[in-house]
């Protein structure tokens, strides 16, 4: 299936497929990474979610459009990644409606009542609505056994918040800006991942 690309989306040539839409200094770091056997929670999808059920053991992704689900679900079944993904989208899922929330950014864990076991997730990745309350829910799946999460358009226009910023003061990370942009009123947009220790549950 024919999709032209967005701009500053790039193919990986280690499968042919679009990388996640992440800043490229960030995706330099990302290609270091040893995937294999890691199991991953986006929380926004895309045409990246093909690319981590490539990459890695499976991928969860939490969609808030319908259209975009079906989109990325006929990507995985082009690419016969199914098998190792799984979507999950309602029609009801909007930024401004606080009384779903909590269905959001657990739907994960409901989904997967109805299968033999839960994931313990590896990487979580914030890059859709309810980015506080997602953000929390990474911290606390994560600290399980450690993780990385990772969370686009940091501190952008948009998403300036200093909740947020609080949430991670105490974990390792970077920060990647993307070279050459300048929108946002001089706010360039970059990807910012955190490490999550061990039992970080509950230290925000």
């Amino acid at each position: 299936m024919a999709r032209k690309l967005v701009e500053w989306q790039l193919i990986d040539p280690t499968n042919n497929l679009v990388f996640p839409w992440f800043t490229h200094p960030f995706l330099d770091v990302l290609k270091t990474w040893d995937l294999k056997d890691k199991y991953i929670l986006e929380y926004g999808g895309g045409r990246s979610t093909a690319w981590w059920a490539n990459k890695a053991k499976w991928v969860t992704c939490i969609e808030a459009k319908d259209e975009y689900a079906f989109d990325i679900y006929d990507e995985l079944e082009e690419h016969g990644l199914t098998a190792k993904s799984l979507v999950i989208s309602d029609t009801d899922w909007t930024e401004g409606n606080r009384a779903i929330e909590q269905e959001y950014v657990r739907s994960h864990y409901n989904k997967l009542l109805d299968t033999d076991h839960l994931y313990h997730y590896d990487i979580v990745v914030v890059d859709g609505i309810f980015r506080y309350e997602c953000m929390i829910e990474g911290i606390n799946l994560l600290s399980d056994r450690g993780g990385i999460l990772i969370v686009d358009n940091w501190h952008q226009d948009g998403f300036l918040c200093p909740a947020c910023e609080e949430l991670v003061k105490d974990f390792e990370g970077e920060i990647f800006p993307q070279p050459g942009h300048t929108d946002h009123h001089g706010n360039c947009w970059k990807t910012a991942y955190f490490k999550i220790p061990p039992y970080a549950k509950g230290s925000f």
